[in-house]
């Protein structure tokens, strides 16, 4: 179970959660839990999940992170996971993959661990992390990597695996599809 703590330290997170009376850990998080999946305007700032009200695996857990910094509690990770996407751990996709004749497609995921556990707060009403099983690659990131860096490790994933498998597609192709999953589980 991720720690609980009070929110004592002052900072950009911190006050924000503290203005909608949120004092807690494990109330930020469901708070955060609790907001609907979608892109915000600045990714590059995560805390900005709470006043747009909503945040996908990179901001909602970025931001978390941020609020455990801002609080000296180092002990939990931001990670960042390659995992196979297909129909059966991402449902709203197997239309799009169908089409483009993919038995599946290599996702970045970003989520929360704590002692040896993972916690994917991405969407409302689900803890569930069907993705897990299907994880390839597995690395530690820190909060200012889930923009431009986070991308562009994704996207040299991506060559490599269009490179062994030989697939038919281009790289921004590939991207394309993928943009596609996302916009499904948006609308979802």
């Amino acid at each position: 179970m991720l720690p609980n703590f009070r929110i004592a330290e002052a900072g950009t997170v911190s006050d924000l959660f503290r203005k909608k009376d949120i004092d807690t850990f494990y109330a930020a998080a469901r708070h955060i839990h609790n907001l609907p999946y979608g892109r915000i305007k600045r990714p590059s700032k995560p805390h900005t999940v709470i006043t747009e009200g909503k945040g996908t695996c990179s901001t909602k857990h970025s931001c978390l992170k941020l609020l455990a910094e801002e609080n000296n509690i180092n002990s939990i990770e931001l990670n960042m996971a390659i995992f196979a996407l297909n129909a059966q751990n991402t449902p709203q996709a197997k239309k799009i993959l169908e089409t483009y004749r993919l038995p599946y497609l290599l996702e970045a995921h970003v989520y929360l661990s704590y002692a040896g556990e993972r916690y994917d707060l991405t969407h409302p009403d689900t803890s569930a992390k069907p993705w897990e099983k299907d994880v390839l690659i597995e690395i530690a990131i820190d909060t200012d990597q889930i923009g431009d860096w986070k991308k562009q490790y994704h996207q040299s994933v991506l060559e490599e695996w269009l490179k062994r498998d030989q697939l038919d597609y281009t790289l921004e192709e590939l991207w394309r599809i993928r943009e596609n999953c996302i916009a499904a589980l948006e609308d979802s």
